[in-house]
């Protein structure tokens, strides 16, 4: 199999949603650094990061509306998307194995917006402070992630060289000190945003345990902006017993009421203290929303 076609897998429709944003992520690396480089090297001005990076001065961002998406894709340096994409792929892994891939997918969005959104009200209220500042880095939508998944399973443990095993919990509390809230006088901006992300996390993965799913705009439009480009939209007709709606309210609490149970489970006894059938159960369950 080519590199193309490994890409296209990725992109397909049972790609994953974890693939899709890292890929993203280091493809937009490369060719912003060697656009930057052409720039630099051809005397110009302004660089595309420039263009593409949120800025602080709140006018020029109006004026900018889609840096509120592209900054979340952008990278200073090699040991800069390197951290932020470890990151992410340590503990997606776990957030895709238990709440699915689409769901990845939106909370790493919403948690970017968030980030930048709490950063452009902060740059309101000192202007001066953030006006020649630019804000860019995955880093708000990876600690969404990392704060979601250690909401969900905060005894999860993670092995980790030199200190042996963590509880995820302390694993992102710790994370989230030491990068987001020591010395706000360095990167004050980026930890902004990550404050914004966290919070998002921490939102989502709360109302998506009471049963409301605050990725499902972001995962509908995505399916449909895919359907769209693919030029092959799905029309499909399926013939089966019609479900009054408190049937099916009924069905989906029992549902989440067993997701519930085996994911306090898994706090309490580990992943392997499941019997086959919960393991199953919680695939199912995992592919039925991926």
């Amino acid at each position: 199999m080519s590199f193309t076609d490994d890409l296209k897998n990725v992109f397909n429709r049972s790609g994953n949603g974890l693939s899709r944003i890292i890929l993203i992520n280091v493809i937009v690396f490369i060719i912003v650094n060697l656009m930057d480089a052409l720039v630099r090297f051809n005397g110009n001005g302004s660089t595309i990061t420039y263009w593409l990076a949120m800025p602080g001065n709140v006018p020029l961002a109006l004026t900018h509306p889609w840096t509120l998406l592209t900054y979340m894709f952008l990278h200073e340096g090699l040991m800069h998307i390197l951290f932020n994409m470890l990151w992410l792929y340590w503990i997606g892994k776990i957030f895709v194995e238990y709440a699915g891939s689409k769901r990845l997918v939106g909370v790493y969005l919403l948690g970017g917006l968030s980030g930048g959104i709490l950063f452009l009200l902060v740059s309101m209220l000192a202007p001066f402070y953030f006006y020649n500042t630019f804000l860019l880095g995955a880093s708000a939508g990876v600690m969404a992630v990392v704060v979601a998944t250690a909401v969900l399973l905060p005894d999860y443990v993670i092995q980790l060289l030199f200190f042996g095993p963590v509880r995820l919990k302390y694993l992102a509390l710790i994370s989230f000190i030491l990068t987001s809230l020591l010395d706000l006088s360095q990167n004050t901006g980026g930890k902004i945003a990550h404050i914004g992300g966290a919070l998002f996390g921490m939102l989502f993965m709360l109302q998506y345990k009471s049963g409301r799913d605050l990725t499902k705009p972001i995962t509908n439009f995505l399916e449909w902006a895919q359907s769209l480009l693919s030029g092959k939209p799905k029309f499909k007709v399926s013939y089966r017993k019609t479900v009054s709606d408190d049937d099916y309210n009924r069905n989906q609490k029992a549902k989440q009421a067993r997701i519930d149970e085996i994911l306090d489970k898994i706090s309490k006894s580990g992943y392997e203290a499941l019997t086959k059938d919960e393991k199953d159960f919680l695939f199912k369950s995992s592919k039925n929303s991926n």
